[in-house]
């Protein structure tokens, strides 16, 4: 004898949205709830989950100069925003765009031995990502950052601490301002 179908199947926007952090919390305390009496919904909720750790997976946030030789390879559309300390530059994600990478240079970086890197709400200073061992390219003085189209889902206004620890313990510390827009949520001006 088979279980009985879902009266009430979860939307699967709703599934994502929850995956992704953007319910909110009673909206989320339901969606848990029912998914967990309901076979049809937990199955449906863990292809959903397979497929957003996957997407993660596929391209981490901090990339090294091969990777994005990699990705431009296998046919990802990449745009690229160079920036320097302290600046502050508005970018649009636009539409067509896989990654938007950002390459935060004007570093010395060719004496370091370790980077950190913290991503931050400006607007609030709440950490949004954080990676205490960071890729860099000490050649060329940069950090890179593969900003991707599921990110809209963080706050707009996007500050990129970068630590560079150096011999005998020097820190030095760059900070960038990146406010996001994202071409399909855009505005015309």
């Amino acid at each position: 004898m088979s279980a009985p179908s879902c009266t009430r199947p979860l939307a699967f926007e709703a599934l994502v949205a929850y995956w992704a952090g953007d319910l909110p919390s009673e909206e989320e305390d339901a969606l848990e709830l029912h998914v967990m009496g309901c076979a049809e919904c937990n199955a449906s909720s863990e292809r959903v989950a397979s497929i957003a750790l996957g997407v993660r997976a596929l391209v981490p946030p901090l990339v090294t100069s091969a990777q994005v030789a990699a990705l431009r390879a296998r046919g990802l559309r990449i745009e690229e925003n160079a920036m320097e300390p302290g600046e502050r530059k508005a970018v649009v994600f636009r539409r067509g765009v896989d990654i938007l990478l950002h390459r935060l240079g004007g570093l010395d970086l060719s004496s370091a031995s370790e980077i950190s890197v913290t991503v931050r709400d400006e607007d609030t200073g709440d950490v949004i990502y954080e990676e205490p061992r960071a890729p860099f390219d000490a050649e060329n003085g940069e950090v890179l950052v593969a900003c991707q189209r599921h990110f809209a889902a963080f706050p707009p206004n996007v500050l990129f601490e970068v630590r560079a620890l150096g011999p005998g313990a020097e820190l030095r510390v760059a900070r960038y301002v990146v406010p996001h827009t994202f071409e399909s949520t855009a505005t015309t001006p």
